[in-house]
């Protein structure tokens, strides 16, 4: 790629007078912009928009956008959403990870430094160590959006924010009452749950509060026993979770999982061990990713908008940089996909 200085040689002026030319600065008389127009397309120069923004004070054109995972499908219907959305705008996104250990602060600060216009985070639990970077990221009038789980205790942590920020809540607890009311209304008694978090978290998550509390309702107990816990996201971990499941028991009829990665692979599992779905086991998954259609037996799953949450964080940034909005909150309701990894309970 050319420089300045490789342009001021070709134009036969000063690297300050190309400099000029680039940033749309006046008192440069219209036959050196002339040479220099014609260096700079000869050259094939592309100029910088970060260092263009940070002397002229005009956007970058870039959005940030933190994810948990974008090799999980359902941040990258997100992520694939909102780039689609910034592009048909005119801006770029710079894409951040969370997993693998990653420090989502240290993330927050490379957004800050590449001064992105906006920022979208739907990447889970937000940190008090994060919040600051949120709140400078504010007091700079940089949009934040983010995404949070409805009854998620970790939400007081950002709750300062929210008259400040745009916020998406999503409804996994009502999402997990809907998939497990519809498997006790299948005659499912024992329904085992493969559970992505620590043991710790059995208290607060949304989709074990939701599935506990249907439980409780038809006189149902909770067994420990049948949930494995501590599984992390990827699809190997629902293999796992399975094989766990059935080391400890066969005693159950059901099983939800944390999303449908999770239930894809406990499927697998199943057809390994001779298990029929869904005449011996009904499997639930969570997400509805375009993958669950596929399965075999096509997966019944909690479809939780993916690509809704990508449109509207682009456009809320994008909104607000553009006019200066209110904070907004959209939810997002959970719906139940019936497909055919489920079945009534056989006697």
């Amino acid at each position: 790629m050319a420089t300045l200085r490789e342009i001021a040689q070709e134009a036969g002026v000063s690297v300050s007078t190309v400099s000029r030319v680039v940033n749309g600065y006046e008192h440069v008389s219209d036959e050196v912009r002339l040479r220099v127009e014609r260096a700079i397309k000869k050259l094939n120069y592309q100029p910088n928009q970060l260092a263009r923004a940070l002397v002229s004070g005009r956007n970058t054109k870039q959005l940030g956008l933190l994810v948990y995972d974008v090799a999980n499908p359902y941040f990258a219907e997100i992520a694939t959403a909102v780039e689609n959305v910034a592009y048909q705008n005119g801006y770029s996104v710079i894409l951040c990870n969370s997993s693998g250990g990653r420090n989502t602060a240290v993330n927050l600060q490379t957004l800050i430094r590449h001064q992105v216009d906006g920022v979208a985070i739907t990447s889970g639990e937000i940190e008090a160590e994060e919040v600051k970077y949120l709140e400078r990221l504010l007091d700079r009038g940089i949009p934040v959006v983010v995404t949070r789980e409805r009854f998620w205790v970790s939400n007081p942590a950002i709750d300062h924010l929210s008259n400040r920020i745009g916020t998406i809540e999503l409804d996994y607890y009502t999402g997990a009452r809907m998939a497990t009311e519809y498997l006790v209304s299948l005659g499912h008694e024992r329904i085992a749950f493969l559970f992505s978090l620590p043991k710790s978290n059995l208290e607060m998550d949304p989709r074990v509060l939701g599935y506990r509390e249907v439980l409780a309702e038809h006189n149902l107990p909770f067994c420990e026993d049948l949930v494995v816990c501590n599984l992390g996201f990827r699809q190997s971990s629902g293999a796992r979770g399975m094989l766990e499941l059935l080391s400890r028991t066969r005693d159950f009829t059901a099983v939800i999982a944390y999303n449908d990665l999770l239930a894809i692979s406990a499927l697998a599992v199943c057809r390994d061990e001779g298990i029929r779905v869904p005449e011996d086991v009904s499997v639930m998954g969570f997400d509805n990713i375009a993958a669950s259609q596929y399965t075999y037996p096509a997966l019944t799953t909690v479809h939780v908008p993916k690509s809704e949450q990508g449109e509207f964080m682009a456009r809320y940034l994008i909104s607000y940089i553009r006019e200066e909005c209110q904070p907004v909150l959209r939810r997002f309701p959970s719906e139940l996909v019936v497909r055919h990894s489920t079945a009534a309970r056989r006697a």
